[in-house]
């Protein structure tokens, strides 16, 4: 039961990346779109964008687990206590 939980969490997880990443890509365009860079640059500006800001928002992610690891929470997965 509880790997039929954590594939069909890992399902949820991949749509909402994919859309997030979609986002992201078309924020980042607008933000950038005063930027007098095209082509070649334009690319690695806004890969650097992307990568920067998903890194940041992995840091604050990874800070916030470990604080308050899901894990711990009565009942997660099916566990008594955690």
């Amino acid at each position: 039961m509880v790997m039929s939980k954590m594939k069909q969490l890992d399902e949820i997880a991949e749509g909402i990346a994919d859309v997030t990443m979609e986002l992201m890509y078309d924020s980042i365009d607008w933000q950038l779109e005063d930027f007098d860079q095209d082509g070649d640059e334009y690319n690695a500006i806004h890969s650097e964008v992307m990568f920067r800001a998903i890194e940041k928002m992995w840091f604050e992610i990874k800070k916030g687990y470990y604080e308050n690891p899901l894990e711990q929470l009565p009942g997660y997965m099916g566990t008594e206590r955690g």
